[in-house]
C-alpha cells in the first residue's frame, strides 16, 4: 500500500514542495530492487504523462501518439538512470516491415521526435535525479608522521 495523497505523495519532501513530480513513498524496512524499480518507471511515465499535457498545452497543435509514445519514453528512461541520449533504434514495436517502409517511416521520425523532446523537457525536472544516491563519505583524519 502507497502513501500517494497522504501528506506524502508526489511534491512533498519533509517539509518543502518540489518543483515537480516524485515517487510515492512506500513503507518499508529494508530496500527491495524490484519495488523500487517499479515505483520508478511508473513515476517517470507519470511525470511524462504530465509533462506530455504541459507541452501540449503550450504547441496548441495536436501530436501524434507516435510523437506522445516517445516523449513519455525519454522520461522513463531517465528515471531509470538511462544516459542522456536518444537511443540509436526505436523500440521493437517499430522493427516491423509497414515502420520500415515508406509508409511507415515518419512515424518512427515521430516517436524519435518525441523523444528528444521528451529528454530535454525531462533533463530539467526532477526524474532526472531518480538514479541518484547521496552517498556521504566520513572524513579520515590525518595521521600525524
Amino acid at each position: 500500500m502507497n502513501n500517494c495523497g497522504r501528506g506524502y505523495g508526489p511534491g512533498l519532501v519533509g517539509n518543502r514542495r518540489c518543483t515537480d513530480c516524485a515517487p510515492c513513498w512506500i513503507p518499508s524496512l529494508k530496500y527491495c530492487a524490484f519495488i523500487d524499480d517499479l515505483v520508478t518507471c511508473e513515476t517517470g511515465k507519470n511525470c511524462g504523462i504530465r509533462a506530455l499535457a504541459r507541452y501540449r498545452r503550450q504547441c496548441r497543435h495536436p501530436l501524434t501518439a507516435d510523437f506522445a509514445a516517445g516523449f513519455v519514453q525519454a522520461y522513463i528512461d531517465l528515471a531509470e538512470g538511462r544516459g542522456p541520449l536518444p537511443p540509436n533504434r526505436p523500440p521493437s514495436r517499430y522493427w516491423t516491415a509497414y515502420y520500415r517502409s515508406c509508409v511507415g517511416q515518419p512515424r518512427v521520425e515521430e516517436w524519435f521526435a518525441g523523444y528528444n523532446v521528451g529528454l530535454e523537457d525531462g533533463r530539467n525536472s526532477g526524474v532526472s535525479q531518480f538514479s541518484r544516491i547521496d552517498i556521504r563519505t566520513a572524513g579520515c583524519p590525518v595521521q600525524p608522521r
